[in-house]
């Protein structure tokens, strides 16, 4: 894989698709339980997180690590860190 996940960003396009719009979709689809079980089970094997975010522990202690390799905790909106949207995530927790 390019990219070595699966958590794309709404807006990100591959090969002139728009790959995060339709993963979005998925994602709604299985929350209102309206996309089958077998797409369900196609999308866990490629890598597929349902929820973009973990949980709010783990995502703290991935801003920990960056922490203790940056020295600071200004991390960029679009910062990507083993494979999650840190950036997007601590941005989300200053308007919380």
């Amino acid at each position: 894989t390019k990219n070595g996940h699966c958590n794309v960003s709404r807006n990100h396009v591959e090969q002139g698709k728009h790959l995060g719009y339709w993963v979005s979709n998925q994602r709604i689809k299985k929350r209102k339980a309206i996309l089958e079980q077998r797409r369900v089970d196609l999308l866990e094997q490629a890598g597929l997180e349902w929820k973009m975010y973990n949980d709010w522990e783990a995502m703290f202690a991935l801003l920990l690590e960056f922490k203790r390799n940056n020295g600071h905790c200004n991390v960029l909106q679009y910062h990507i860190e083993q494979g999650k949207r840190l950036g997007y995530w601590v941005n989300n927790q200053r308007f919380k």
